[in-house]
C-alpha cells in the first residue's frame, strides 16, 4: 500500500475549521456526484464478491486506482486473493481500474463480525452436545483434556 495516499492529506490548512454546512455550500453538485459514484462502485464491487466479503467500502478513487477500506487483516488477506478476478470484472464493466489498494479501517466497521470469528464460552452447544461432553468427561482420565472439558461444562451451565 502506498504512503502517498496518506501524505497528500496530512497537510493542515492555516484557515479555521468551518462547519460542514459551509463546506457543502461551496459545490454541492460535485460532492453529490462524487458520493454517488463511490456508492455505485461499492454496490458493483459487492455484487461481485461472496457474501462474507461484502463488508468492504470504497475509500478513495484516483484515476484508475481504487482504495477499499476493510475491517480487519483477515478480510484484507481474503480480498487480496480475489483481486485479480475483481479487477478483471471492473475492467469489463464501465469501471476501468488498474489497481486496487486495501486499507484496514476497523473503526469504520463497528459491529461487523470478523472473518473466522469463534464465539466464546460454549455458545451454540445444545443439550445433546452437553450430554455428549458430560459422557466424555466421565470416561477421561485426569489430565489437561479432562480439565478443559470440565471448564467448558461449568462455563456453559452457568450461562444456561
Amino acid at each position: 500500500m502506498s504512503r502517498a495516499f496518506f501524505k497528500r492529506f496530512s497537510t493542515r490548512s492555516s484557515e479555521p475549521a468551518s462547519p460542514i454546512a459551509g463546506w457543502l455550500k461551496q459545490d454541492p453538485k460535485q460532492i453529490l456526484s462524487t458520493a454517488q459514484s463511490y456508492l455505485e462502485l461499492e454496490q458493483y464491487i459487492h455484487s461481485q464478491l461472496p457474501t462474507a466479503m461484502r463488508s468492504c467500502r470504497v475509500a478513495h478513487i484516483d484515476r484508475q486506482t481504487v482504495t477499499l477500506a476493510v475491517p480487519s487483516a483477515a478480510h484484507a488477506t481474503k480480498l487480496r486473493q480475489m483481486l485479480p478476478t475483481l479487477i478483471a470484472k471492473l475492467n469489463q464493466s464501465a469501471w476501468k481500474c488498474n489497481q486496487v489498494h486495501l486499507q484496514i479501517q476497523s473503526v469504520l466497521f463497528t459491529g461487523v463480525e470478523p472473518v473466522g470469528h469463534v464465539r466464546q464460552g460454549g455458545a451454540g452447544i445444545d443439550s445433546s452436545g452437553l450430554a455428549a461432553f458430560e459422557q466424555l468427561n466421565q470416561s477421561l482420565e485426569e489430565g489437561p483434556l479432562a480439565q478443559a472439558v470440565e471448564r467448558l461444562l461449568r462455563r456453559h451451565k452457568h450461562k444456561g
